[in-house]
């Protein structure tokens, strides 16, 4: 990999943005083709390239400090305080249910509002050409959008508020064993953080390996996969049982040093992200420019081909393990010759 490059992702705060590249059938805009891997787990190690990357728009300005600020506010004025979650009771549980049902308003009501209610950046870094609800005859009351609001909000805030209140519960029991002071420790406070992206997309490719397994794509992953034209709602649009699967990236925190913000910050890097990162647009741009990053096209490429991609662009699973797309037509022939040597797999 010594001669992989890096440049979509390095030069995410050059003085010029990267140019336009060409339009492939099907796509409204993608980025320049290879994507480039997020340079932080390649071989040979770069540190001064990995550093770039931690500190660069793409990383510390649209997830560290967006989410940590959001859970950093949850947790000193939006979540019940610990002495209430010692006894399991409907008040606080709904709290917290009612919270998270409305923060997952503003954030993929607000980008579903913004980019494709009011078409307020029009087409600019959209990657699908189609507008929403292009396919009615897949969804509940022939609305993706309704669809989509309402797998998120009945089974998606509710499966994510249930692991919220087992973690407040046990950290208000005194249940969990590793509880990570700031105060002592605040180097791996801050670096706590930082892995939870990396974790996650681990987790989530083995797990999204397993729910492509045909009995589970069968009973929970093809909901999920009405969705080849990603709005926000899209992102928790999922059955039930997927909805524990995915949100069980979690329970790590029972076994590594973490504190409630960890967890708050986990959470909702897993939900909240999801709307974020499944928003058809790569940014939200600013006179053209990329202001804060959304979706990636790596993962647009799932929903559309559903057997490659697996995994995030935070983790280069996909290319240690043979599946990956990397937006090419070399990348396309190989999916297609990994479709021929094995059985037919269920892919709608």
């Amino acid at each position: 990999m010594s001669g992989t490059k890096f440049s979509s992702y390095a030069d995410q705060d050059a003085a010029q943005p990267p140019p336009s590249p060409p339009l492939r059938a099907g796509w409204a805009w993608h980025p320049p083709l290879p994507l480039a891997p997020v340079p932080v787990f390649v071989w040979p190690p770069r540190p001064l390239v990995t550093l770039r990357y931690l500190l660069s728009r793409a990383f510390l300005g649209s997830v560290l400090l967006p989410f940590g600020a959001l859970a950093a506010i949850t947790w000193l004025w939006l979540q019940p305080a610990l002495e209430r979650c010692a006894e399991l009771r409907a008040d606080w549980i709904l709290q917290m249910y009612a919270r998270n049902l409305g923060l997952m308003l503003l954030v993929a009501g607000g980008l579903h509002l913004f980019f494709h209610t009011l078409g307020r950046q029009g087409k600019e870094r959209k990657f699908d050409a189609r507008a929403l609800n292009a396919t009615p005859q897949r969804f509940f009351a022939r609305s993706q959008l309704l669809d989509n609001m309402l797998w998120t909000s009945a089974s998606g805030v509710t499966v994510w508020t249930a692991y919220e209140v087992g973690f407040m519960w046990a950290y208000a029991n005194h249940l969990v064993p590793f509880y990570l002071d700031p105060r002592a420790h605040p180097v791996w406070f801050v670096l706590g953080f930082v892995a939870v992206p990396f974790f996650a997309a681990t987790h989530f490719y083995f797990i999204h390996r397993l729910l492509h397994w045909r009995p589970l794509y069968r009973l929970a992953h093809a909901l999920h996969h009405r969705n080849d034209n990603l709005g926000p709602w899209s992102g928790l649009s999922m059955h039930p049982l997927e909805h524990v699967i995915y949100l069980s990236s979690v329970l790590v925190h029972l076994v590594v040093a973490s504190h409630p913000l960890h967890v708050l910050f986990h959470m909702q890097w897993n939900t909240l992200g999801a709307a974020v990162s499944h928003a058809g647009f790569e940014s939200l741009t600013f006179r053209g420019r990329p202001l804060l990053m959304l979706g990636s096209f790596h993962h647009q490429l799932h929903h559309r081909h559903y057997d490659c991609n697996y995994g995030t662009p935070f983790m280069p699973c996909d290319r240690w393990f043979g599946t990956e797309h990397d937006g090419t037509e070399e990348a396309m022939e190989a999916v297609r010759r990994r479709r021929h040597s094995r059985p037919a797999r269920v892919v709608s």
